[in-house]
């Protein structure tokens, strides 16, 4: 099955709803106490409490946003693998005098793709004021029916390329630089509800099927490097590279190793569930999937479909913390680990977001807006940790984003300028 490609011009995003800033803080959450940055130090939960709503975008299918991707990688960037071994260094944007983010050329850090229904878009996210534009917009061949569920970004030097797969059992390869699909990955039999790339590789991609195999890929030739006949729901690489970490239905997550790809081999490696190790039981929450796997602090973060999250110790194999989400439901819904490592974010069946300290267990802010009502699908913190994107159905995408105490003192104050109806005769 062949894409359709469609770049779209800035100026003509995808069902775009826009609203004021000034209107939108009447809807977010109520304002805290003012605390003066010039005489304290800007803590990192001040940030999450300031974070307030400035941008909506409605993607034109009207259907659900199965998941969200953001490009963090910049050309001084020598991989991401320090996320998720103690957190990344921290991270601050450089901007021009009219608040457009400074970049190197090939700079890919500001792409954010998208899937849902039987298409992709890949937006501009900058985390400034108001500016999510779309940029391309991808659709399945005409006539296509099976929906789109995972996407990943994978690192290529003097491209970006966006990793797309679904219902139709194919991972199809986009070049934003060619601006056209280069590659499809053939191979699974059954739907593709996982894509997770190398930490250490560019040139490899993890693929779960519904099929009873997760495939590692050559992005490069299109080759399957190796297959591990395994039933899963999710996946995640360890950051360092070593091993890829598995979820099932029923609960349980297993560690593989990841065996030398650099040789030559008469098809791909295959290996089944003797090969690999029991890490997590399922017993406690039979019944319940395993939906998204993280790392933080060389540690396991686990959540499943009932909004159980686990943060395990994987040298002792011992549960350092549990969290449960409020009003999750039985839902698919994605998590993310700030890159600082200290934080997570995850949604719920309401439209509200959540964001959780990992060390302490408790909510540090959470994000709601009277429009947000239906289930977050999937959300995710900008590198620098002063934006939370989330999505859901109904095509809506939501972006929070930090302001300053000075900002939100003005916007409390009278607006000057309306008009006296008094005076009217």
């Amino acid at each position: 099955m062949t894409i359709t490609l469609e770049t779209i011009c800035p100026a003509n995003p995808v069902g775009e709803a826009e609203t004021s800033a000034k209107r939108m803080r009447l809807t977010s959450p109520e304002v805290p106490a003012t605390l003066s940055e010039e005489s304290a130090p800007l803590t990192q939960e001040h940030i999450f409490t300031n974070l307030r709503l400035r941008r909506i975008v409605r993607e034109n299918h009207n259907n659900t946003v199965a998941q969200l991707s953001l490009m963090y990688y910049r050309p001084c960037d020598l991989g991401l693998n320090g996320h998720g071994t103690g957190g990344m260094p921290a991270y601050e944007r450089s901007f021009d005098k009219r608040g457009g983010a400074i970049r190197d050329a090939d700079d890919n850090s500001n792409l954010l793709g998208t899937v849902g229904h039987m298409q992709a878009n890949i937006y501009d996210n900058e985390n400034c004021g108001d500016h999510l534009d779309i940029m391309s917009h991808y659709q399945l061949a005409p006539g296509a029916t099976t929906p789109l569920r995972t996407c990943c970004w994978v690192r290529s030097p003097g491209d970006a390329l966006f990793a797309i797969a679904g219902d139709d059992t194919l991972v199809h390869i986009i070049s934003l630089a060619w601006n056209r699909e280069i590659r499809v990955l053939r191979g699974h039999a059954a739907a593709i509800v996982d894509l997770q790339p190398h930490p250490t590789d560019n040139r490899l991609l993890a693929s779960v099927g519904s099929d009873q195999t997760v495939r590692i890929w050559s992005v490069q030739t299109g080759e399957c490097m190796c297959v591990f006949s395994h039933s899963a729901t999710a996946a995640y690489f360890h950051p360092d590279g070593t091993h890829l970490f598995t979820g099932t239905a029923s609960g349980e997550v297993y560690r593989w190793s990841i065996p030398d790809l650099t040789g030559k081999y008469n098809g791909p490696l295959t290996f089944t569930i003797d090969d690999s190790s029991l890490v997590m039981s399922g017993k406690k929450y039979a019944g319940s999937a395993v939906d998204c796997i993280r790392f933080a602090k060389s540690n396991l973060v686990v959540k499943n479909t009932s909004g159980r999250i686990d943060y395990w110790d994987l040298d002792s194999l011992s549960l350092i913390r549990g969290f449960n989400v409020r009003h999750h439901g039985i839902i698919i819904s994605r998590f993310d680990v700030s890159y600082d490592d200290e934080y997570l974010c995850v949604g719920n069946s309401r439209g509200k977001v959540y964001v959780y300290g990992l060390d302490s267990g408790m909510i540090v802010s959470h994000l709601a807006h009277k429009r947000s009502v239906r289930p977050v699908t999937c959300c995710l913190f900008s590198r620098d940790c002063r934006s939370v994107i989330y999505a859901g159905e109904g095509g809506f995408l939501w972006r929070y984003d930090y302001v300053d105490d000075e900002t939100l003192a003005e916007w409390e104050k009278p607006d000057e300028s309306a008009s006296d109806d008094s005076s009217v005769e």
